[in-house]
This record gives C-alpha cells, structure tokens and sequence, in this order.
C-alpha cells in the first residue's frame, strides 16, 4: 500500500517516537538506548516509568548481567579444570558458582 503523506512513513512515525520518550527518559537511559543496550520497545516501556524506578531497574539490570557473566566464566574453569573422563559432579559446579557469584 502506498503512503499517502510522507509524515506516514516509518522513519517520521520512529523519529517522533524516540522524541517523545527522550521527553519523559532519565539521561541513564537514554544513554543505555544509545548504547544498544536496550531495544527500541524497553527504552519505551521504561520511559513511562518514574525517574526513580528507570535508574532502579537499569541497576537491577546491569546487576544480573554481571552476575550472569560471573556465572558463565566460573563455569567454563570449572569444565576446563576437569580431566578428560572425569565424572561431572554437579553438586560441585552448583557450589562453585554460587561462591563466585557471592563474592564481591
């Protein structure tokens, strides 16, 4: 189907979106949309939100990717310390993310 405006295009409809979230959106995240570390649809979700619970909840974010990487590192030592043949005790896996995960 063909536009009958240009105003109908989707860059126009996107470049008025991202300006009214940029009205209502803390500097964080902004700055996090910039960053791509947020799609389009979470920096407008968000954006709806107090200023306090944007900064709560982009903290409680970068928090669980930290801790998500933590985890994934302890994991891959702990596979590449074992010998080949060696039984996998899972049980001990468990307890050693968990010790990485709760160090600071």
């Amino acid at each position: 189907m063909r536009r009958r405006f240009p105003s109908d295009s989707y860059a126009a409809e996107r470049a008025r979106r991202l300006r009214r979230i940029a009205r209502r959106s803390s500097t964080e995240l902004t700055k996090a949309f910039e960053s791509g570390q947020l799609s389009l649809r979470q920096y407008d979700l968000l954006s709806r939100r107090s200023t306090r619970q944007q900064k709560r909840i982009l903290a409680a974010e970068r928090s669980r990717s930290v801790t998500a990487l933590v985890a994934a590192q302890t994991i891959n030592q702990f596979l590449d310390s074992l010998e080949v043949g060696t039984p996998l005790s899972l049980r001990e896996l468990t307890s050693a993310v968990r010790n990485a995960v709760q160090q600071p």
